[in-house]
């Protein structure tokens, strides 16, 4: 697989996200290239302009847009590169978490 810069990737894995309106695929692959391009960092602490987090912020609240059609256009495009290789090393996360703490609630008395 080629080494690719964030811009191409997000446009390779969502270039054919069927969102109903081109801009909106254009802005979905505007937001995963500027992620992919600062791993770890919150929407709202991306370095883009103003007028991209405004567009970022829209694009999340919009209603139309549907997760499973953003994930439908990655799963097509894993399964086309897929097929180019006659062997797949599948791994599985078995890793779960479990929150425990004690709670001084009761130790607190009356709050009211």
């Amino acid at each position: 697989m080629e080494n690719l810069t964030p811009m191409k990737w997000a446009q390779v894995q969502f270039g054919l996200a069927k969102l109903n309106d081109p801009r909106r695929t254009q802005r979905l692959i505007s937001m995963a290239a500027s992620l992919a391009n600062q791993p770890g960092v919150a929407v709202s602490k991306l370095a883009i302009s103003p007028a991209d987090m405004e567009g970022a912020y829209r694009f999340i609240r919009n209603d139309q847009i549907q997760p499973n059609d953003i994930a439908e256009s990655g799963f097509q495009v894993t399964a086309q590169h897929a097929q180019d290789h006659s062997l797949l090393l599948a791994l599985e996360d078995t890793t779960s978490l479990t929150y425990q703490h004690k709670s001084v609630r009761d130790t607190l008395g009356h709050t009211n």
